[in-house]
């Protein structure tokens, strides 16, 4: 069988939206207080609260429309 299910030109585009998903969740670590006693307020920065899961979303957003879309996505020109 030689065809796949995703073109060999959306593979890049699995790979950037994977980074992108990797990206938001690595916004979301550390912050964590060293001693229960003392309240961090790092757990509610504007990263985590607002970049890291729209990060998130987006990749999975990238994700999906690569796997759904039978013809290659071309967003550069390729010579």
């Amino acid at each position: 069988m030689d065809r796949f299910a995703i073109p060999k030109e959306n593979y890049r585009y699995l790979i950037i939206g994977l980074a992108v998903m990797v990206a938001g969740y690595l916004f979301l670590l550390g912050g964590g207080a060293d001693s229960p006693d003392v309240f961090n307020y790092a757990l509610f920065s504007f990263t985590r609260m607002y970049v890291a899961p729209l990060l998130i979303l987006a990749g999975f957003v990238i994700e999906l429309v690569v796997l759904l879309r039978r013809k290659p996505i071309r967003l550069f020109k390729h010579k």
